[in-house]
């Protein structure tokens, strides 16, 4: 048991890490996001089968209009296209879906349940990951 709780906090970023820039592909779309440095961002891990991810859209959509000017990316863990259009008309909300279909990014970062939310600084550093959303950007 030891060795899983070391596992989990050895693979997961921790406050002030660096998040590295990477690229996933945009529902619905034919291009990648490309995401860099440079703009306050929430990254909110989702899948359309968790519950609390439906539970906690209104306070995502909230943060979005408080802070305006941050960039707010919805990554899906594993869903098909099918799923996540079904997921998106039930629930409306309104920010970019990036496809992590084979959940090789989430896994990366050390995402092992949904949902989660992380907040990026300008510069990279994260400076929040839970498995709610924050209160303040």
């Amino acid at each position: 048991m030891l060795k899983i709780i070391l596992l989990f906090f050895l693979a997961c970023p921790s406050f002030g890490a660096d998040l590295k820039p990477f690229s996933l592909p945009v529902y619905n779309e034919k291009k990648s996001f490309q995401y860099s440095p440079g703009k306050k961002t929430l990254i909110n891990f989702w899948a359309s089968w968790c519950t609390s991810c439906i539970q906690e859209i209104p306070e995502l959509e909230a943060l979005k209009k408080k802070f305006p000017k941050a960039e707010f990316l919805a990554v899906n863990a594993g869903d098909s296209k099918r799923k996540i259009k079904k997921f998106l008309k039930k629930t409306g909300f309104s920010y970019r879906v990036l496809m992590d279909k084979s959940k090789e990014f989430s896994k990366g970062l050390g995402i092992l349940n949904l949902p989660q939310t992380m907040v990026v600084d300008e510069k990279g550093n994260i400076t929040y990951h839970k498995n709610k959303p924050p209160t303040e950007l």
